[in-house]
């Protein structure tokens, strides 16, 4: 006779005699939980999703502080660290380049405020996040 018993996280299957012994007894199901591990940021007092239990500050601010340099100047600093911290996605974000990381600096014009220059960013923009080493990978050698 087949009995079967219904359980939240468990099947069990009774099985007759005459069934063979290849065939499972035994079935668990394990429930798909996730893992809740958002907490209120010291940073920017939101809520938001933590790396591990260890961290203090959410995903967004441990990624958007490791790629945060001051440029000296409040106003940038807080404008640049305002647009980091809006949101996980860095394409099209700012981030202050310092001049030490320009190559081939060349002047290319002059307009009425402003005077533009070609050069090569040796560290360059980002790429994406790489979660195995907890940061940023950029595209080397970039033309700005």
């Amino acid at each position: 006779m087949d009995q079967l018993i219904n359980h939240k996280h468990k099947i069990d299957i009774l099985l007759s005699n005459d069934t063979s012994l290849s065939k499972p007894t035994q079935i668990t199901v394990k429930p798909k939980r996730k893992s809740k591990l958002k907490i209120l940021c010291n940073e920017c007092n939101r809520e938001g999703k933590r790396l591990d239990k260890s961290h203090q500050v959410c995903q967004n601010c441990y990624k958007a502080k490791s790629i945060y340099k001051p440029s000296g100047n409040k106003v940038i600093d807080d404008f640049i660290r305002d647009t980091l911290w809006d949101n996980n996605k860095f394409v099209g974000k700012m981030e202050f380049v310092p001049y030490d990381q320009f190559k081939d600096i060349k002047f290319i014009a002059e307009g009425g405020f402003s005077k533009i220059y070609k050069a090569t960013w040796i560290d360059g923009p980002i790429r994406g996040w790489n979660k195995s080493n907890q940061n940023y990978s950029r595209v080397k050698s970039k033309i700005v």
